[in-house]
């Protein structure tokens, strides 16, 4: 079988082979202004801008972003990806880079590429088309770039939609479609959006019914047809758009190019689609990209961007694709994960990923979330959209996520910020954190463990017959971070509070080991009506995250860790560790919804990647480097049994979860935004790696798969840089390391907090 694609230009740039794999493979771009592109391997995809309150402009409906080609003689009509039109066209690549996605194809004579990318400040998008002749004949083309226009996402009064609101007109000044919105509740002004060409346009549309013709499958509120980017009667014709312009419905942009070109020849256009909070500001923002190498310097700005943020954190293993995914991909990814993301949980989890390598950003997003935290301690799940219902979780990442802030930056001045509650006044982190504790000890239950509520961080756990149902995976998190939070306050001089803090983690453990424990693993949940995840459980016998934590969080006595260990061994799959076995084969009220899926889809006995990555962290702390490798291996993106073709995910970024049910076998949902990325980033540097942040230093303590001799990491900790060689030579997974910085012999395995600007090189020996 011919190879779906490869990794180029050091691991960062993936090159598709295939106009068609298993699903749409997606690059996202973006920018700190918020304006994001979702670029599939044919071109296709969302756009979209998010405000600092995270109200959604989504620019365009059905991902409709298309440029297609014909020869205006012979009457030939093609796409460069090749969809949506699907003419089967040659040499095909679509390279996904760090900054941005390029598509390229030769059809008949006619080579043409579309560069998509998104520049570092601004509202939009460009795209750069190059259209040559590479026929000895000469060729009149025409080129079609088309949107539609969407510019919806935020939430207004019944019978108030956007659709309503919005016209299309060609503006000269703009060589462009202007698409302008008067929206009464429009949350900013930028909900207007075009479409523009540094090129004269020969003709435009703004009406798409004018330009793919009136036949649909697919209909609007008020039955209008929507338009058929399959096959537009303009293109498949042979005719030139219409210079329609129009109000209400299936509204879009579509400007027509046309070329003559001779043998050999090129010629460059250069497109701009985005939003604007006037047709002014649109015009301004086109006329910068008449200027000669515009868009190549913008582009090398953008890329210059995305690589700043990066290159304080990289790696070089054995293993290339570990290299290549983990280097810039991951962190690409973990950066993704929080734009636009509004979730207390999640953007805690996604931080606490960041500290490595983009401190400053992982802080702001830390102190962000405890702005919605409630004055008794529990948060909201998300801020926008508003849901404060009850999930029990907040208050650990809270404790947390501060805890490896003040970790990471040696800051221990922000405990005594003063950040806002979400139901009014304000309060110092410290307070906000203690207020965390309080509430996760007042929420004990009957047996001394944590209640649940609605749900902990399994979201699908609702168990709908037991009110006062505790957690026995949130009871685990409650003792890791009671340890923590004990270690950072004793460094702050509150002695009295961390030795609270111990004698709490103390009952919490007796209380956790005296019920939960069921002969052979531990429980996932205690109800009135017997636990969950037990021995004697029904449905589900055993649940992943329950063991994992349990070591995580230093619960489990030694004399019990081997059979935890073993629990988790034999949970097993070829790619994963599911999150429950066996699933429920039916909808119990008990657990809720978890049960109402198929068995092996998601929560419900899914192999749900996001704790497998729970899982390479436990491995590593039971010193089990090889067990860590081959567990981080599974849930790699294309992996050795569940290759990208069979699981349909891009083979560049991690999954949510994959699927053992027969009818579904192997594929995976939903990647890009999943924790998953920031918990094998933290997997491979902080576990395999061991190379993690303290009070004094950097502590030294890898884990690794004992076929790995040499591995070499960059880390930028505290304002210096510190290269750092591990070497290997008996092949141990762990062990007492020699360590030396600058040539000299260090004592322990804390590498010295120099904050001085400069480059120390440190070798660790095994």
């Amino acid at each position: 079988m011919d190879p779906l694609y490869r990794f180029e230009q050091e691991g960062n740039a993936c090159r598709i082979l295939t106009p068609a794999p298993p699903r749409h493979w997606y690059n996202y771009l973006w920018n700190e202004d918020r304006y994001c592109a979702q670029v599939s391997q044919m071109g296709h995809g969302r756009s979209y801008y998010l405000d600092a309150e995270a109200h959604m402009c989504q620019i365009n409906r059905d991902e409709a972003r298309y440029v297609f080609l014909r020869d205006d003689e012979m009457g030939d009509a093609w796409n460069i990806g090749q969809g949506p039109l699907n003419t089967p066209v040659e040499d095909y690549a679509c390279s996904h880079a760090i900054g941005c996605s390029t598509i390229s194809s030769r059809y008949k004579g006619v080579a043409a590429s579309w560069r998509l990318f998104v520049p570092q400040r601004g509202f939009h998008e460009v795209w750069t088309l190059k259209i040559k002749n590479a026929g000895d004949i000469s060729r009149r083309i025409s080129v079609f770039s088309a949107v539609t226009f969407h510019l919806d996402g935020f939430s207004y009064p019944r019978y108030y939609e956007m659709y309503r609101t919005m016209t299309t007109r060609f503006d000269p000044d703009l060589n462009g479609v202007f698409c302008a919105s008067a929206h009464p509740f429009a949350p900013h002004g930028r909900y207007n959006g075009f479409l523009s060409s540094t090129e004269q346009v020969a003709a435009f549309d703004g009406e798409l019914s004018a330009f793919c013709g009136s036949g649909s499958t697919l209909t609007l509120p008020d039955a209008s047809a929507c338009a058929l980017f399959q096959r537009p009667s303009v293109v498949a014709e042979g005719k030139d758009c219409t210079n329609s312009e129009g109000a209400l419905f299936i509204l879009g942009g579509v400007l027509q190019h046309k070329l003559m070109l001779h043998p050999g020849e090129e010629k460059e256009i250069q497109v701009l689609y985005g939003i604007a909070e006037t047709v002014e500001e649109a015009r301004a923002t086109t006329a910068a990209y008449h200027e000669a190498g515009r868009a190549e310097r913008e582009l090398a700005a953008a890329e210059k961007a995305y690589f700043a943020k990066y290159q304080s954190l990289s790696v070089a293993t054995p293993d290339e694709k570990v290299n290549a995914i983990m280097n810039s991909w991951v962190k690409k990814q973990v950066d993704f994960c929080i734009v636009g993301k509004k979730g207390v949980r999640d953007n805690l989890q996604i931080a606490a990923a960041l500290l490595s390598y983009r401190p400053d950003k992982a802080k702001d997003e830390i102190l962000e979330c405890l702005r919605h935290q409630f004055r008794d301690g529990h948060a909201v799940l998300t801020w926008h959209p508003y849901d404060d219902t009850r999930y029990s979780d907040q208050p650990f990442w809270i404790i947390w996520a501060v805890c490896r802030l003040i970790r990471e930056t040696g800051d221990f001045f922000v405990l005594n910020e003063r950040i806002q509650w979400q139901d009014g006044g304000e309060a110092t982190v410290l307070e906000h954190v203690k207020a965390a504790v309080n509430r996760l000890i007042a929420d004990k239950g009957r047996n001394g463990l944590v209640r649940i509520y609605f749900a902990d961080w399994n979201d699908a756990l609702n168990i709908t017959t037991d009110d006062g149902a505790e957690s026995v995976m949130l009871s685990h998190q409650f003792c890791m971070a009671l340890r923590d939070l004990a270690a950072v306050v004793d460094r702050a001089g509150d002695a009295g509070y961390a030795a609270r803090l111990r004698r709490e983690f103390d009952i919490l453990k007796t209380a956790i080991n005296d019920h939960a424990w069921d002969g052979k693993w531990y429980a996932r949940a205690l109800t009135e009506d017997g636990p969950i995840g037990a021995q004697s459980s029904k449905g589900s016998h055993i649940y992943l995250n329950a063991q994992t934590w349990a070591v995580l969080g230093d619960v489990a006595p030694p004399e019990r860790l081997a059979a935890v260990l073993a629990a988790v061994d034999g949970m097993e799959h070829d790619f994963g560790f599911p999150l429950n076995l066996p699933p429920y084969p039916v909808y119990d009220p008990q657990v809720g919804r978890m049960s109402g899926m198929l068995p092996g889809l998601f929560e419900n006995g899914g192999i749900y990647c996001h704790a497998t990555g729970f899982k390479v962290l436990m491995d590593c702390k039971a010193g089990r480097g090889n067990k860590a490798y081959e567990t981080l291996k599974k849930i790699m993106p294309d992996s050795e049994e569940n290759p990208s073709m069979q699981s349909g995910a891009e083979p560049y970024v991690f999954t949510n979860c994959y699927s053992p049910h027969p009818a579904y076998y192997g594929k995976s949902y939903q990647s890009w935004t999943t924790g998953t990325s920031a918990w094998c980033l933290m997997g491979l540097y902080e576990g395999i790696l061991g190379i993690i942040a303290d009070f004094n230093g950097l502590r030294v303590r890898p884990c690794l798969p004992s076929t790995w001799e040499r591995i070499e990491m960059t880390r930028s900790f505290r304002g210096a840089d510190y290269h750092i060689t591990i070497l290997n030579p008996h092949h141990k997974e762990t062990g007492t390391s020699h360590i030396t910085v600058d040539g000299t012999a260090v004592d322990g395995d804390i590498l010295p907090d120099f904050r001085d600007g400069q480059l120390h090189k440190v070798q660790v020996e095994l």
